[in-house]
């Protein structure tokens, strides 16, 4: 009779063992299937991820093409000084390689190049187009271009260097540029290689104020300024890579 209860006892441990058995193995089925749904849901959700930021990259793509045109045409206005940009950027890209640093870098330079003087939209004609020398308060119109300019890049997230670039390129060696003052090697080095082209070029076109100077007397400034207000590594090399260029226009790539 003992023996007939405990093997009915045996049983039923056996019975109930194989009930939790099939119960883990159950939950165990569902937390793999659940452990699948959450993989696929997150490849999913990085799929949804890349496709966005992709999207992202294009709708800033378009705005900088937007505010390309927009410089573009605020430079058509002006007989004075249309195409500087244009110019700028071919100058600043090639000075960049010439300085050693990487397409990468020399592209953005030369993107930063384009738009280093889209600030001017919030500058009144009268003053871009004036015949003779700023007033002082016209001056101070005149020195806020390159703040508004990098306001209006600033929302480009990939063009966070060349937002400085914009911001800076008129600051000088000696520090007595502006808006910021910067000197030396506190200037970014994109803002100096766009400010030396830019003065080079600024100083062989034309102005409603003067006449533009010949190749080789801009040259002649250039190697002036150079260590004072231009930075001198940069210029030494700028002045040897134009060196044979034309000299009645401005150098183009």
């Amino acid at each position: 009779m003992a023996a007939n209860v405990a093997l009915s006892q045996a049983l039923a441990y056996a019975r109930d063992l194989k009930n939790l058995y099939e119960v883990s193995r159950a939950r165990e089925e569902e937390t793999v299937r659940a452990h699948g749904k959450l993989r696929a849901a997150y490849q999913q959700s990085l799929v949804y991820a890349i496709d966005l930021k992709k999207t992202h990259r294009r709708l800033q793509r378009s705005i900088f093409q937007s505010l390309l045109g927009l410089a573009n045409a605020l430079e058509a206005k002006d007989e004075y000084t249309r195409g500087h940009s244009e110019r700028v950027a071919a100058l600043a890209r090639r000075l960049a390689l010439e300085a050693g640093l990487a397409v990468r870098e020399a592209e953005m330079m030369s993107q930063a190049g384009l738009l280093h003087d889209l600030g001017k939209i919030g500058v009144p004609e009268g003053i871009l187009r004036k015949p003779g020398p700023l007033s002082e308060e016209e001056w101070s119109v005149m020195r806020r271009h390159p703040l508004t300019g990098a306001q209006i890049v600033a929302p480009l997230e990939f063009f966070a260097d060349g937002a400085l670039i914009v911001r800076h390129h008129h600051e000088r060696a000696d520090g007595s540029g502006y808006p910021d003052g910067l000197s030396g090697e506190t200037i970014p080095l994109g803002a100096r290689v766009v400010a030396v082209a830019d003065v080079y070029d600024a100083l062989t076109s034309e102005r409603p104020y003067r006449r533009g100077l010949t190749h080789a007397a801009a040259l002649e400034r250039l190697a002036a300024e150079s260590g004072s207000t231009l930075d001198s590594r940069l210029t030494r090399l700028f002045i040897d890579m134009v060196a044979d260029a034309p000299p009645d226009r401005a150098v183009s790539d």
